[in-house]
């Protein structure tokens, strides 16, 4: 299934397509109660409106998926929220969802031409029309795609991907990250209501594969090896970032995408550290590095 939600300017209310599903309300409840913590600020309006394109995931409790764009939005009567398009995996038809933003690459690439001229007032009849005429993923999609990610995870090391962001991150060190996402480790297997900021290469043809390598890691980290029950690719256009929330409570989303969120709110991998992080084999591909990550967290008590 694909629809959207959400507000227009050609329209006084919300639109939907589809919107009425379980999952999307859901998904929206999420974006509401994340808009409304941002809503004490005399300038939320302002920060609002200035936010990037986000292509997200977002696993509902009965289990099933949500991928798709969002784009900041307003209506008729300038009452903002978001605006996306979204597509429905069953929990049975995603069962092992490892790559989600490299499997749903093709339909983020057409809907965000839409999702920018829909926000800019474009008819919704027509919109709606070009919206029910995508097609949605099959199972062999799942299939073929989790092999592009195995193999990407096979073919390429932690230095191609550490040199691949130093285009756009260029503090990011590689033994620093990795010292972050163990200190985090304890948030991660508790009830952690904030975000965590992951660098993204603005390559293009390695951002949403990194986003994935980052969706991996966390899961290989976490009690049940699941992925973050949300997760946002913030896709500017110089310094993309995935901001991935374990758990659904949190309400901290828009504030860590305008920068005004609490420190206590969000674990990032950029920042200094005080200490002599543990070195790695960054040479090896990708899985041999993450296995090795794994042991020694296993290794190490929380």
């Amino acid at each position: 299934m694909i629809g959207c939600f959400g507000k227009l300017p050609s329209s006084a209310d919300f639109v939907s397509l589809h919107g009425a599903a379980e999952e999307v309300c859901e998904f929206d409840a999420w974006l509401q109660s994340s808009l409304a913590a941002m809503r004490y600020r005399d300038d939320w309006q302002a920060l609002f409106d200035a936010l990037p394109m986000c292509f997200f995931t977002y696993r509902a409790r009965n289990g099933n998926w949500l991928l798709g764009g969002l784009l900041s939005s307003r209506d008729a009567s300038q009452r903002r929220y978001p605006f996306f398009i979204f597509q429905l995996l069953k929990g049975d038809d995603s069962t092992g969802l490892v790559n989600p933003f490299t499997l749903g690459e093709l339909f983020s690439a057409q809907i965000k031409p839409m999702l920018h001229q829909a926000v800019q007032g474009a008819d919704c009849t027509r919109l709606f029309e070009r919206i029910k005429a995508l097609r949605p993923l099959q199972g062999q999609d799942l299939d073929l795609f989790r092999r592009v990610h195995a193999k990407f995870l096979h073919d390429f090391s932690f230095t191609d991907v550490a040199r691949a962001l130093h285009g756009s991150w260029p503090g990011f060190d590689s033994a620093t990250a990795l010292a972050h996402l163990q200190l985090g480790r304890a948030s991660l297997l508790g009830d952690f209501a904030g975000g965590i900021e992951l660098p993204l290469p603005a390559e293009r043809g390695l951002k949403n594969p990194t986003a994935d390598l980052w969706l991996t890691w966390l899961a290989r980290m976490s009690e049940h090896r699941a992925l973050p029950a949300v997760s946002l690719l913030a896709d500017d256009f110089m310094h993309p970032q995935l901001y991935c929330f374990p758990a659904r409570h949190a309400s901290c989303a828009y504030r860590l995408l305008s920068g005004c969120a609490d420190p206590r709110q969000h674990l990032e991998l950029l920042s200094p550290l005080t200490t002599v992080p543990r070195l790695h084999d960054y040479d090896r591909p990708l899985e041999h590095v993450i296995d090795q990550f794994v042991d020694a967290l296993d290794a190490t008590p929380v």
